[in-house]
C-alpha cells in the first residue's frame, strides 16, 4: 500500500513537471534586445515610430524561448501574472482591461481542421470577383486585397500565412497571384489543396533553419492573441513580438509582412482576448521592419486596418 502510495505521488510530480507553465524569465532573457522595452532605436516613420533591434534568430527558435507547451492550466489564465505586469505593459505605458475567453487550440485540431480542395478553389473565385466574406464582413476581405496588390514578393512567390481558423486568407494570398502558401497554425490542419501546405509551430521550429525563404508574410487578426492564453498558449508578454520577429527570420530580403491587428489611438490589452495596437505597441511588434503602406479607406471592426512592410 506504501509503495503504490508513493508511486501515485511520483506520477503526479512527473505529470506536473511536464505540464507546468513556461518560466517567463528564460523567455525574455533568450529572447535578449528584442524582448527589452528599453532597447532598440526608434525613429519617425509614415503612420508611427520605426524600431530597429538586434535579433538573434537562433536564439527566438530555440526551446526556451520557442515554448511549445500551453499554459499549463485547466482554464486559460484569467489574470496577467503580477510580477511579469510591467513586461506585459511596457512599463506601465499600456492600459490592461479584461475580456475573457477559453478557446484552447495548442495541441488539438483547428475551428476547420481539413480544408478541402473544392471549398478553397470556390474561396479564390470569390476573393477575386469581391464576394469573399471570410471570419469578418466582406470589407476586411477588400482592405486585404488591397494591401496584397501592394505588397511585394506575393505575385508569383512563396507566401507564409501566420494563424488561419480557415483558409480565406490563403484564398486572398492565392487571389493575389502567390505560387504557393504555407500556413502556420496551433491547431492541426489538413490541407487537400495542392497550392497550401500547412505547418503546426513544432515543426516550424525545427525545420526554420533549413525552410527556403519565404517571399511575403502575411497574418491577419492573429499575433494580437499571441501570448495571452486564450488558445491554450503559454503567456508570455512578447509573444506576439516574437511571432513577428521569427517570420522576419525567415523572411528574404525585400520580402514584404501584411498585416492587420486590432489598433487604436491608446494601447491596450483586453485579457485574455487581444491587444490593442497604438503608438507605444506597434513599433515593438513590426521590429526592424518598414512602413510602406496602410488602408485607410474603410471602417474596420477594431479599426483592423491592413498594413504592409518590407524587409529591408
Amino acid at each position: 500500500m506504501f509503495l503504490l502510495l508513493l508511486w501515485t505521488v511520483v506520477l503526479i510530480a512527473l505529470l506536473e513537471a511536464t505540464t507546468a507553465a513556461p518560466d517567463i524569465k528564460d523567455i525574455i532573457s533568450g529572447c535578449g534586445e528584442l524582448c527589452k522595452a528599453s532597447a532598440g532605436t526608434f525613429v519617425g516613420g509614415k503612420y508611427f515610430k520605426e524600431r530597429s533591434v538586434p535579433v538573434d534568430c537562433g536564439s527566438i527558435f530555440d526551446e526556451k524561448v520557442f515554448v511549445l507547451d500551453g499554459h499549463g492550466e485547466t482554464r486559460a489564465p484569467e489574470n496577467l501574472p503580477e510580477e511579469w505586469i510591467n513586461e506585459f505593459t511596457l512599463d506601465g505605458r499600456v492600459i490592461v482591461k479584461p475580456w475573457y475567453f477559453n478557446r484552447p487550440y495548442v495541441g488539438k485540431k483547428s475551428m476547420t481542421p481539413e480544408w478541402s480542395y473544392e471549398h478553397v478553389e470556390s474561396m479564390i473565385a470569390k476573393a477575386k470577383d469581391g464576394t469573399l466574406k471570410g471570419t469578418y464582413p466582406k470589407i476586411d476581405t477588400t482592405a486585404l486585397m488591397e494591401g496584397l496588390s501592394r505588397a511585394p514578393g506575393v505575385v508569383g512567390g512563396h507566401v507564409l500565412v501566420i494563424g488561419s481558423e480557415m483558409p480565406w486568407v490563403e484564398a486572398c494570398v492565392l487571389a493575389s497571384g502567390a505560387a504557393n502558401v504555407t500556413t502556420l497554425e496551433y491547431g492541426a490542419i489538413i490541407s487537400k489543396h495542392p497550392s497550401i501546405r500547412t505547418m503546426l509551430p513544432g515543426d516550424y521550429r525545427k525545420i526554420w533553419a533549413t525552410l527556403p525563404p519565404f517571399d511575403a508574410i502575411v497574418t491577419y487578426s492573429s499575433v494580437e492573441h499571441s501570448g495571452l492564453g486564450r488558445y491554450g498558449d503559454a503567456l508570455n508578454p512578447w509573444g506576439d513580438v516574437l511571432e513577428i520577429a521569427r517570420a522576419w527570420c525567415v523572411a528574404k530580403q525585400g520580402a514584404s509582412l501584411t498585416i492587420a491587428v486590432p489598433s487604436g489611438s491608446v494601447d491596450h490589452i483586453l485579457h485574455n482576448a487581444h491587444r490593442i495596437y497604438g503608438p507605444i505597441r506597434y513599433p515593438y511588434l513590426t521590429s526592424n521592419w518598414r512602413q510602406l503602406w496602410k488602408n485607410e479607406n474603410h471602417k474596420i471592426r477594431f479599426e483592423q486596418y491592413t498594413h504592409v512592410f518590407t524587409k529591408p
